[in-house]
C-alpha cells in the first residue's frame, strides 16, 4: 500500500513539476501518510531539514536544486532521471554543489538510497562510524570518496566520470554493478570489492584489488605505450573483456575464461553492435549508447548473460523506477471551474 501511494504521490510530482531547467522545481517529502510539497531551488534541502531521521522518502521533479550538503538522516530520494528522457521530452533532476552522507557518535544515517540524479559535484561518505546500506542507483555523477568505513555499500547502473574511492578506508560488500566509471582506487587492505559488468575506461593506472566480473575493460595507454598493472594486484578476474596484461598484471591476479583482445579502434568496432570503437559513453551524435553486444552469445559472463552493461542482474537501463509519464492531455469539455486532465503512465515497481 505504501508504495502504492509513494507512485502516486510520484506521479502528481511528475504532472507539477515542468520538464525544463530553467522552471519552477518541487521536492515533495513523503513521511508515512504524511505528504509535504516544497518549492524552489533550494526545496531538496528544505525537504532534507525536514524529513524525520528515519522513514522519510523525497521525490524530486525534473530541474535544478541545490545540494543540502550534508545528509546525517536516512532517507530515500528519488529523482527523475539523470539525463533527459527522449521519450517524454522531461529534463533530468540535477543538483548543484557535492553531498554528503555523514555519521556521527550520535547518529548514522544507515539505508540511504539516492535514485535518478545527475550530482554536479563529488559524492562523499564522511565520519568514523560505519556507514551501512547505502545505495546510488541510476545516477551521474564525477567520484564517489567513501571517506568513512562502509558495508553493503551499492552503485548500480550509473555514469561515473570520475571514479569510485575508497580513500583508504575499509569497504566490506561493495558492490558497483552495471556502470560506466573510469577507475577503482584507493581501498584499505581488507576490503571486499565486487565490481561486475561494468565498462571500465582505465585513464590511469591506479587500481584497487577486487573481484572484477563480466565487464569491458579498455587497454591502458599510457606515456606512448601500452602497460599492464591496470587491474589492482590480488584481483579476482572471471570472464572479462580486455586485454591479458591489464587482466592479468604481470601473472599477480588469479583470472580464468576471460575474453584477451587488444580491445582498441577496430576489436571494439567488432564487439559492439552499433559498431562504435571506443568505450566513450555517447556516440558521434552525442546520443547515449546502449552498450549491446554484436555477438552476446560469445562474449558470456559468469552468470550466462552477456558482457558488459546489459547483463547481470541489474542490465543497462538509466530510466529511474518511478512512474513515466507517456501521455498527457486536457479534456476540452469540461466543466467551468474544473480541469480534466488524462494521465497516461509506464508503472515500475519500486526498488
Amino acid at each position: 500500500m505504501k508504495k502504492i501511494l509513494l507512485s502516486l504521490l510520484a506521479l502528481a510530482g511528475y504532472v507539477t513539476a515542468s520538464a525544463q531547467i530553467t522552471d519552477v522545481v518541487s521536492a515533495t517529502l513523503i513521511t508515512g501518510d504524511k505528504t509535504q510539497v516544497f518549492y524552489g531551488y533550494s526545496s531538496f534541502a528544505t525537504a532534507v531539514d525536514s524529513a524525520e531521521q528515519t522513514g522519510s522518502t523525497i521525490v524530486l521533479s525534473p530541474g535544478a536544486f541545490s545540494s543540502p550538503g550534508t545528509v546525517q538522516k536516512s532517507v530515500k530520494v528519488y529523482g527523475a532521471g539523470f539525463q533527459p528522457d527522449t521519450l517524454t521530452g522531461l529534463s533530468e533532476t540535477r543538483v548543484l554543489g557535492k553531498l554528503t552522507i555523514k555519521s556521527s557518535d550520535e547518529f548514522t544515517p544507515n539505508d540511504v538510497h539516492l535514485e535518478g540524479i545527475y550530482f554536479t559535484d563529488p559524492m562523499y561518505l564522511a565520519g568514523t562510524p560505519i556507514i551501512s546500506g547505502t545505495e546510488v542507483v541510476k545516477c551521474r555523477f564525477g567520484t564517489f570518496n567513501q571517506g568513512a568505513p562502509s558495508d553493503n555499500t551499492i552503485i548500480r547502473q550509473c555514469y561515473c566520470t570520475g571514479g569510485v574511492y575508497g580513500e583508504s578506508q575499509v569497504g566490506t560488500g561493495f558492490v558497483i554493478s552495471n556502470c560506466w566509471l573510469p577507475r577503482v582506487s584507493s581501498f584499505e587492505t581488507g576490503s571486499d570489492v565486487l565490481v561486475a559488468n561494468c565498462v571500465i575506461t582505465h585513464d590511469d593506472c591506479v587500481y584497487s584489488a577486487a573481484l572484477y566480473r563480466n565487464n569491458l575493460i579498455t587497454s591502458n595507454y599510457y606515456g606512448g605505450g601500452y602497460r599492464s598493472g591496470s587491474l589492482g594486484a590480488g584481483s579476482t578476474c572471471y570472464n572479462n573483456v580486455g586485454w591479458q596484461g591489464c587482466i592479468e598484471n604481470n601473472q599477480n591476479n588469479t583470472y580464468a575464461n576471460n575474453y584477451y583482445a587488444s580491445t582498441w579502434g577496430s576489436d571494439w568496432a567488432n564487439i559492439f553492435a552499433d559498431g562504435q570503437g571506443n568505450l566513450d559513453y555517447t556516440d558521434a551524435a552525442g546520443k547515449p549508447r546502449n552498450w549491446e553486444l554484436k555477438e552476446p552469445t560469445v562474449y558470456v559472463g559468469t552468470d550466462g548473460n552477456p558482457c558488459g552493461p546489459t547483463g547481470g542482474i541489474y542490465p543497462w537501463n538509466p530510466i529511474p523506477t518511478l512512474p513515466r509519464i507517456i501521455e498527457t492531455s486536457v479534456d476540452t469539455k469540461a466543466e467551468p471551474g474544473k480541469l480534466k486532465v488524462n494521465i497516461k503512465a509506464e508503472a515500475r515497481p519500486m526498488e
